[in-house]
């Protein structure tokens, strides 16, 4: 009876995450051109993803595939790039210490607060606000003297614009540990902070990268929760501001 109990339980869990990566509206398909200038106008109607030959591989959100439909291109849906691997998740900040798991989106919250508490004279950790599904937006600003404005340059990272692009992520977290933990018995490190304020934003799209929920990047997706690539929605220096929005 137990092991019916529990395999009932798998299920829902399992059943429960499925729907919530069907529910991504974000298509990954690739189509044939005869020459790259093609691109010049599917580029404005989706988020092209590289170029292999003559196959281009692309997303798009439903608006952006019927957009692209309507110019009579052949395409083939493939299986989403945030659903090739179940990565191990990391549920406690030890685990994260070997840099072998990803971080759950709790995990990353804790380890960032965490690095100010190690480190309060070297790292504040600044929260810039929320996203659209309430995920919070995080830098650590790191320098030598850190409740000082410095006339000194500063210098900003950041990573996972695009969700799914999760390697960026998980070497921002590890470039903190470095920095914070390599002062003061690292030269060059030591002279960098000595001389640079540095904010590290290791995931911009935290809503993409948890879409399959805060407890795993399976199912991560490209797009931000409203549906937009945020890597191809900057302001435009002619045509101002990009008419979709965040």
């Amino acid at each position: 009876m137990k092991q019916i109990f529990l395999f009932t339980l798998i299920l829902l869990i399992a059943s429960s995450l499925f729907a919530r990566i069907e529910d991504v509206q974000e298509l990954y398909f690739s189509f044939e051109i005869s020459a790259k200038s093609e691109l010049e106008q599917i580029t404005r109607i989706v988020s092209i993803d590289n170029v292999d030959g003559t196959t281009v591989y692309a997303y798009a959100n439903p608006q952006e595939l019927e957009a692209f439909q309507q110019l009579g291109i052949p395409y083939t849906k493939l299986p989403h790039p945030g659903t090739l691997i179940v990565p191990e998740m990391a549920t406690t900040l030890e685990q994260m210490r070997d840099w072998d798991y990803y971080p759950t989106y709790d995990q990353y919250i804790a380890m960032m607060y965490q690095f100010e508490t190690d480190y309060p004279a070297l790292c504040e950790i600044v929260d810039i606000g929320s996203t659209v599904e309430g995920r919070q937006l995080l830098f650590a600003k790191i320098s030598d003297n850190i409740g000082v404005e410095e006339d000194e340059p500063e210098f900003m990272y950041t990573s996972t614009m695009h969700g799914d692009e999760t390697t960026g992520y998980v070497l921002m977290l590890r470039l903190i540990d470095y920095l914070l933990s390599n002062y003061g018995t690292d030269a060059e490190v030591t002279e960098m902070l000595n001389r640079i304020e540095i904010w590290i934003n290791p995931n911009a799209n935290p809503d993409g990268t948890y879409h399959g929920g805060n407890n795993t990047v399976y199912g991560a997706q490209r797009y931000n929760a409203n549906g937009y690539d945020l890597n191809r929605n900057f302001p435009d220096p002619e045509d101002g501001m990009n008419p979709n929005g965040p």
